[in-house]
């Protein structure tokens, strides 16, 4: 039972932005299919692909910049129903445009879009949970989203090869009404003056308001800043799984059988997430962020590694199993990681430098890859995979025997996220 109550007495506003993101990823067609509908669809070359999934991902740069400016001194609420309506329509209208090579370019907007309405939503999550409730509140919205994922990949598997077009309009069509939920049932959550005053008064030295330029506040954080680096290893790595694995897939055992197999994986993987969840957040919460990081890595580097010497759909289910355990881990300890160090002034802010730095490995991660794959093989492009991951979960334990010294010779105590091992 302990697996339910853990996720009982969180704010209110939680379990609605949970059915929200619930409904909102039983649409989540577009992204994971993408290489697909570039090669198989509209006849692009590999290298060509990962470079437009760089420049839709480097979207998410300036995207980030605004939403932040915007969620901190604008609206959280606002900001997040305005960017994603604008994106919804225009997944809407793509899928009018049946194999047009204009589907490309429109959805270069349609990801920038996405990234204002990420940066204020992160922002409202900060602002309505605390050290005491994140892991669970977070853990409870990774859950809703896995659990569309865990259906939504499998139904576009489907829809892939004979209705395109609901690629596009399912999207779309999820996301209106998950925005619809958030109008409806939530209050802008932007922080007042009393919320300032209790953070100082409860003592959460990393959540105090600062002042200065989100510059100036990242160089005061240095270690927060390594963190986030390494973070974006492991968005490198992970972005493989819409670039890589379907190319993969599809050689082995062709487009329709290939496109079928990867909604499957990514139906297994949603569907792991939800099960898993729930017991890897009772078991991590007794263990430092930066040492379960480093076995999120460790995880990476077998899933993925091991795609290498996989020739069986079995096989390619089972690390899949293997690196989705990881997933879980890595996505329930960076974010709260990050909001118990983020100022209350500068929250959506530094969300956005966040989503930068992942997503610029999110972003060079098919790209490079691809210009790699001119040369190797996609075998070879998961042996590289696999060293990344090594590499990442050395740099977490040295970052955090760094961290726990430096605490230890100031004479302070890590926040209440970060017990010891």
């Amino acid at each position: 039972m302990r697996f339910i109550t853990q996720y009982q007495g969180l704010p209110k506003q939680i379990y609605v932005l949970f059915m929200a993101r619930t409904i909102n990823s039983l649409g989540y067609f577009i992204f994971p299919f993408l290489t697909l509908f570039l090669s198989a669809r509209i006849g692009l070359p590999e290298s060509t692909i990962g470079g437009f999934l760089f420049v839709a991902s480097v979207a998410y740069v300036p995207g980030s910049m605004i939403g932040g400016k915007l969620a901190d001194h604008f609206s959280r609420k606002y900001t997040y129903v305005t960017a994603t309506l604008i994106a919804n329509i225009i997944f809407l209208s793509c899928g009018f445009l049946g194999n047009s090579m204009l589907i490309p370019y429109l959805l270069i907007p349609a990801f920038f879009f996405n990234s204002i309405a990420l940066t204020a939503s992160s922002a409202m999550l900060m602002d309505i949970t605390d050290p005491t409730n994140r892991q669970e509140s977070y853990s409870l919205i990774y859950l809703g989203m896995n659990i569309g994922i865990a259906i939504g990949p499998l139904v576009a598997g489907i829809l892939f090869e004979k209705y395109t077009s609901w690629i596009f309009w399912g999207d779309a069509i999820s996301g209106f009404v998950a925005v619809s939920l958030v109008v409806a049932m939530i209050k802008d959550t932007m922080p007042t003056h009393e919320d300032y005053k209790k953070i100082a008064e409860s003592g959460r030295k990393g959540e105090m308001a600062a002042d200065g330029s989100i510059i100036n506040i990242l160089f005061q954080k240095h270690i927060l800043l390594i963190f986030v680096c390494l973070c974006a290893v492991l968005s490198f790595v992970y972005s493989q799984t819409g670039f890589v694995l379907p190319l993969q897939l599809s050689e082995y055992f062709g487009i329709g059988d290939g496109a079928r197999y990867y909604g499957f994986l990514m139906s297994v993987n949603g569907i792991v997430v939800v099960l898993s969840t729930p017991i890897i957040v009772i078991i991590t919460k007794a263990f430092n962020p930066m040492f379960n990081l480093s076995m999120a890595s460790i995880c990476y580097m077998i899933g993925f590694g091991m795609y290498a010497i996989s020739n069986s759909i079995s096989t390619f289910l089972i690390f899949a199993v293997i690196w989705t355990v990881g997933e879980v881990i890595a996505a329930t300890n960076i974010s709260v990681y990050i909001a118990n160090r983020t100022p209350i002034s500068h929250r959506a802010r530094l969300q956005a430098i966040y989503e930068i730095i992942q997503g610029t490995g999110r972003a060079i991660g098919p790209m490079m890859i691809g210009y790699f794959l001119i040369g190797h093989s996609l075998e070879q492009s998961w042996l590289l995979s696999g060293a990344l991951c090594l590499f990442a979960a050395c740099a977490f334990i040295v970052l955090y025997v760094f961290e726990s010294g430096l605490n230890k010779d100031r004479g302070c105590h890590e926040p209440a996220d970060s017990q010891t091992l």
